[in-house]
Order: structure tokens, then C-alpha cells, then sequence
């Protein structure tokens, strides 16, 4: 039997691809996350997402704390089973009034996991509405064939290589409206994107990262990931360093490392007409 969610749910999520609301925080808490978030912007001087990307939880213990959110943990082991890792972690935010969008895309364009089976849990600092561009979905577009992208570049498009699905059939899209503090579950191979902001505050996400230890990196040697829940039980993974205080430069490195990897891999991908 599942821990939280009912099988209504985890069939849910395996029929459609995605999953919403999953509580993981009381307002008050998320109100919380959203100001140590505001005060590292304003530390920063930017936003975070330009810097912190792939694995932004890595460089603060109060994020990495977030990502073990035992809510959370138990959600994710109903669609992953016991043995969990977190791989990576990501900022997706947009200002308020803000033009900037998600193309239509699928994660596993960016990823190069065998098999496609993460699960990303994109948490909600704030209220994430139509207005203000929470993420869409269209249901089953995971079960396969993979989605086929085109590459078009644009200034307000948050995905940074411009990798956008063809042929969406975007009258069945979905709306993941949550609330400060929700959760909206989805597997890496869904199609998804988000809008503009039209509202007069931000929209804080962010997004966490999830497999189980038989999961695999096949693009490149020496992946990391966190162990969370259970035991790391393959050789397929090697453990990420634990930040010792915000801004811990040993982590900050290790995250700028693997999104470089990241990026890299990508380019050769799309530089070789990689599309699905």
C-alpha cells in the first residue's frame, strides 16, 4: 500500500504523467522558504536560477534539507520505491509582470538517463496560478513516442538552448495551479511548459530531482546524486558533498561542474541533430 498517496494517485501519475497538489509545506512554512529565497537574491544581486542550476540545492544545508522534506520523500517513494536519490535541483522563477516563458519541452531531451524514470517535484515557494504562469502538461504525452524538438532560440525563453516540442496539442493541456508550500509530481518524459507572469507578484519554483539507484547517467562518467531514503544500492552513482554552510565553495564547484557537463552534453546532442 502506498505511504500517502492513494492508488487512485500513483495510477494517476503513471497514466498521465504528473501529479498535483502533493502537500509538503504549511503556508507559513513555504512563506519561510520564499524569504531565505528573497534574501539570497538580494545577496546575490541577481536571480538565483542564473547561477544556481542542476544541482542548486547542493551549495546550502537549508535546501538540502528541502529536498529530504519527509512529506515529500514519502510521495515520491509511493512512485519510486524505497531507495531514493536526488540528483539535481533547479530555480524556476519569473518576476512579476514578467514576459519570460517555458517552451513546451520534455526533461529526458536534457537528461540522459536509462531508463527515462526521474521524477521532479516542482515545489511552489509561492502561489503558482495561471496568471502568474504556473507549469501545464499534457497528459500521456510520456508513455512515448519520444516528443520531437525543434530548436528555437528566444530572449524570453527560460530554456536556455531552446528546446521546444512540435505538434502540441496544447487543448488538452492541464494547469498545475498549487499553493505556497504544494507540490506538483511529474516524470521526466512529459510534455510541459508554462507561460508568462501577468500577475503583480513573483513565481518562485523549484524544481527537485529524483531516482531510484538503478537509474543511470549514460552521458558522462562520475554522476552524483544524494542519498535521501533508503540505500544506494548499485554502483551507478557516487555521493555529493554536504554543504557545510551557505555558499560552500567546495559544492558551489561541484554544481558548476555538472551543469557544465550538462550543457556540454546537450550542444553535442543538439550539434549532431539530436531532437528527441
Amino acid at each position: 500500500m502506498p505511504k500517502v498517496l492513494t492508488e487512485n494517485q500513483v495510477n494517476e501519475f503513471d497514466q498521465n504523467g504528473f501529479l498535483f497538489p502533493v502537500e509538503a509545506y504549511t503556508p507559513d512554512e513555504a512563506a519561510g522558504l520564499h524569504g531565505k529565497f528573497a534574501a539570497m537574491e538580494e545577496h546575490l544581486g541577481h536571480e538565483p536560477q542564473k547561477k544556481f542550476r542542476v544541482k542548486a540545492h547542493l551549495p546550502f544545508p537549508w535546501l538540502c534539507d528541502v529536498v529530504r522534506n519527509e512529506k515529500l520523500l514519502d510521495a515520491i517513494e509511493d512512485i519510486l520505491g524505497p531507495n531514493i536519490l536526488c540528483w539535481g535541483a533547479s530555480f524556476f522563477t519569473k518576476k512579476a509582470n514578467d514576459p519570460r516563458f517555458v517552451s513546451w519541452h520534455t526533461d529526458s531531451f536534457y537528461y540522459g538517463l536509462k531508463p527515462a524514470e526521474t521524477v521532479t517535484a516542482w515545489l511552489a515557494f509561492n502561489d503558482a496560478t495561471v496568471e502568474s504562469g504556473c507549469v501545464q502538461y499534457i497528459p500521456g504525452t510520456h508513455k512515448g513516442p519520444p516528443a520531437a524538438h525543434e530548436i528555437r532560440m528566444h530572449q524570453d525563453n527560460l530554456v536556455q538552448q531552446g528546446q521546444t516540442v512540435i505538434d502540441v496539442a496544447e487543448n488538452k493541456a492541464v494547469f498545475a495551479e498549487v499553493n505556497a508550500g504544494q507540490v506538483v509530481l511529474h516524470h521526466e518524459s512529459v510534455v510541459h511548459g508554462s507561460g508568462p507572469n501577468n500577475a503583480n507578484h513573483p513565481r518562485v519554483g523549484f524544481s527537485i530531482h529524483y531516482v531510484a539507484p538503478h537509474v543511470k547517467e549514460t552521458r558522462f562518467d562520475g554522476a552524483t546524486a544524494m542519498l535521501v531514503r533508503g540505500d544506494n544500492i548499485s554502483d551507478n552513482w557516487d555521493i555529493d558533498p554536504e554543504p557545510r554552510y551557505d555558499y560552500d565553495p567546495a559544492c558551489i564547484k561541484s554544481m558548476e561542474d555538472t551543469r557544465a557537463k550538462f550543457t556540454i552534453a546537450t550542444a553535442d546532442k543538439i550539434a549532431v541533430g539530436g531532437r528527441s
